[in-house]
């Protein structure tokens, strides 16, 4: 897509040529085709030369010296968009387009304004503001259009309208792309943000699980604990048990072998005598038949104190077996 790049050339030659005429002070001796204004002269001798500050300095004093005139408006909407201020040169070019204008200025001015429209256009494009494109380069449509109607048969103008159209179609294109390239970042940044916050919870929710093991672990690490306390403790309530059941029976053999030894001294202490006695039945006769003094019997008192001794004696023998077999408390044998 180009631009013809010599109407805008023509068209500054051709406008150069125009000669706004003196000040109206007497209409019988203004004539704008034999009388030159030398503010215009000026300016457009300065825009042929490139010179286009001089030249809007000129054409901004033969403003003042003729407002209502179209033709020095649009010289100087041309100075303005030539020395780099479209919104100028915009103003300036719709004043020209305002009555008394005739349709050959008209045509002109609306030209130049569609070029200063598509020059912005181009520039907001080139920034990335599709939106903003698009809308200048319907602005600069219009004014090749308005042209076209002011002045049929422009090729220049029905050209750059057809351009600007193309441009337009161009920037729906690109904008409907810039579009879909933002949602797909949008969605994408929610997809990430949806992830991220996907992970979190189930960080959160592993980091729960962990804590809750490591809760169940401590718990079975102290009731474990507790369970070997309790085991240490019944060992040792089992050992001093077992103490005090050793003591208990030491204790009870030590008083039966003090009741023993009592129950000895007793007897001794009855009499003293009966020891040798039995030593002497044993070795020469019947332990039951007291010896008799001479052959004689014993008197009857004297009997019975030997009989109660040797009842004593046998008492004393089973009391100490007694004793024995609850000591020693063996199980019986088997016998087959």
């Amino acid at each position: 897509m180009t631009r013809r790049p010599n109407h805008v050339a023509s068209l500054l030659a051709s406008l150069s040529l125009l000669l706004v005429l003196g000040s109206a002070g007497s209409a019988a001796a203004w004539d704008p085709f034999l009388t030159a204004n030398r503010n215009v002269s000026e300016g457009n001798r300065a825009m042929a030369e490139g010179d286009h500050a001089g030249a809007l300095e000129a054409y901004d004093r033969a403003a003042r010296e003729l407002p209502s005139e179209p033709g020095v408006h649009l010289n100087r909407g041309l100075a303005l968009l030539a020395s780099g201020d479209p919104d100028g040169a915009r103003q300036a070019l719709l004043t020209a387009t305002e009555p008394p204008a005739t349709d050959a200025i008209r045509a002109d001015a609306y030209y130049d304004l569609g070029l200063a429209f598509y020059r912005a256009a181009d520039e907001t494009a080139g920034s990335g503001d599709h939106q903003a494109a698009q809308r200048l380069f319907r602005e600069a449509a219009d004014g090749f259009r308005r042209s076209l109607r002011a002045q049929p048969g422009n090729r220049d103008a029905a050209w750059n309208l057809e351009l600007a159209m193309r441009r337009i179609r161009e920037e729906q294109e690109q904008q409907e792309q810039q579009e879909q390239q933002q949602a797909q970042n949008d969605q994408q940044q929610q997809d990430q943000q949806d992830q991220q916050q996907q992970d979190q919870q189930d960080q959160q929710q592993q980091d729960q699980q962990d804590q809750q093991q490591q809760d169940q672990q401590d718990q079975q690490d102290q009731q474990d604990r507790q369970q070997q306390d309790q085991q240490q403790q019944d060992q040792q309530d089992q050992q001093q048990q077992d103490q005090q059941d050793q003591q208990q029976q030491d204790q009870q053999q030590q008083d039966q072998q003090q009741q023993e030894q009592q129950a000895q001294n007793d007897q001794q202490q009855q009499d003293p005598s009966q020891e040798p006695q039995q030593q002497q039945g044993e070795a020469g006769g019947d332990p039951q038949q007291p010896p008799q003094a001479g052959g004689e019997e014993l008197p009857d008192d004297v009997a019975r104190v030997l009989d109660a001794l040797q009842n004593d004696e046998e008492n004393l023998q089973r009391h100490r077996a007694r004793v024995r077999g609850n000591r020693e408390r063996r199980r019986p044998t088997k016998d087959w």
